[in-house]
């Protein structure tokens, strides 16, 4: 009789620890998910991307009034490549180096510990 007692409490500890670990790894992937999430290089690369599509479409179908106005260069087109490539490279960026939350945390000694 006394030896289920002190079992029962082993469980109960371990119940108890294994809970408590479960939560924590939940914890760390959704701060990695908000960490993901509001990378500003993703919103820089996907606005640069957006733009140069735009200035890249205008230069394929720009007409030879508006390249004589850039002295015979069609700006927007090579402008619309360069603001690509920009985009290509901030995205290529996020995908190779993500965001950690445990980094993020050690990165401001002064920020107080959320848990």
């Amino acid at each position: 009789m006394a030896d289920s007692d002190p079992q029962s409490e082993a469980r109960t500890q371990i119940a108890e620890t294994e809970k408590a670990e479960a939560e924590e790894v939940e914890t760390e992937d959704r701060a990695a998910r908000a960490a993901g999430l509001f990378d500003l290089r993703m919103i820089i690369g996907g606005l640069l991307s957006l733009y140069g599509a735009v200035l890249f479409l205008m230069g394929l179908f720009a007409s030879s009034a508006i390249r004589s106005k850039a002295a015979g260069i069609n700006i927007n087109l090579w402008a619309g490549l360069a603001l690509l490539i920009a985009g290509a490279f901030f995205l290529t960026w996020v995908l190779l180096r993500p965001l950690r939350a445990a980094d993020l945390q050690d990165a401001d000694p002064d920020r107080p510990n959320v848990e």
